[in-house]
């Protein structure tokens, strides 16, 4: 979303906006949002769903689906089921 923000911004002739001051102007800290932009975030509490969704409303619609991306977890390799196997 950010990198969205920041081509419209400049398009604008504005500069870009870093996750320092994303996290000045819509109240989430620095420390979730690098988090998030690493992907190594583990939850996401709702409240920071609801700023980051105000915050980017901003400069266009948005909705969850923009925020979220699902990304399965790597595959655990199991052993094929044998029926009637003695374990």
């Amino acid at each position: 979303m950010l990198a969205r923000v920041n081509v419209e911004r400049a398009k604008q002739g504005k500069p870009a906006i870093s996750l320092r001051r994303l996290a000045e102007e819509c109240g989430v800290s620095l420390s979730v949002l690098a988090a998030l932009h690493k992907g190594r975030s583990r939850r996401v509490d709702y409240a920071t769903f609801d700023r980051l969704l105000n915050y980017f409303s901003n400069y266009f619609s948005v909705t969850m689906n923009d925020l979220l991306v699902w990304e399965p977890a790597q595959a655990v390799k199991r052993e094929p089921y044998l029926e009637g196997a003695h374990v």
